[in-house]
């Protein structure tokens, strides 16, 4: 039961807001996000600014990097150490510690999809842009802004993963306390961040 709550929160939850956003009719932040990402290549190619874009885009390739390279060194953390050397309640706790390492698995490889999608941009930002055009079948910054978007979105799966893999630390304390940390995550995240 409390897998099944931690997967609805973490993946029903944010795949389903992701699929809310990309419907014209509904207005959340991330389509407004959206919307100013694309005026954003808009007005990058339009002044022929695109130093200045692929600087902020490597700033955020360093902070992906990062957290990608944070999320490789808690696995081998975890598997440093095996569940009969950990001290008192930690010492069974083979659910929450697999859980903890495919959530931070699954990070892992948002933040590489989104390196993928964010390093593309800084390739193809200085193209052509009746190129990306013929690509695409559209304007070249909705291209590339909707190539943003994506990494964007994969960016943050792969931050609130780390984060909900930390409350599965919380399991072993006791259930209740990881059943309300994980539910009250996703409330913080739906009335703050997400509409």
């Amino acid at each position: 039961m409390l897998i099944g709550i931690y997967s609805i929160c973490l993946w029903g939850y944010h795949y389903s807001y992701f699929l809310i956003t990309e419907r014209k009719n509904v207005t959340t932040r991330r389509n407004l996000i959206n919307d100013s990402i694309i005026s954003w290549f808009e007005i990058t190619l339009k002044e022929k600014d695109h130093l200045l874009a692929i600087h902020q885009l490597r700033n955020v390739i360093m902070s992906v990097t990062f957290l990608a390279t944070t999320a490789v060194l808690l696995i081998g953390f975890l598997f440093g150490f095996s569940t009969a050397t950990l001290p008192g309640p930690f010492g069974n706790i083979s659910y929450p510690f697999w859980l903890m390492i495919f959530t931070l698995i699954f990070s892992f490889f948002n933040f590489l999809l989104c390196l993928r999608h964010f390093t593309r941009i800084t390739f193809l930002i200085r193209s052509a842009p009746e190129k990306l055009e013929a690509i695409s079948g559209e304007k070249a910054e909705i291209y590339l802004g909707k190539l943003f978007i994506r990494g964007n979105r994969e960016y943050t799966m792969g931050r609130r993963s780390m984060l909900y893999s930390l409350l599965v630390l919380t399991w072993p304390l006791h259930p209740l306390v990881f059943l309300v940390l994980t539910v009250g995550m996703t409330l913080v995240f739906i009335l703050s961040y997400d509409f």
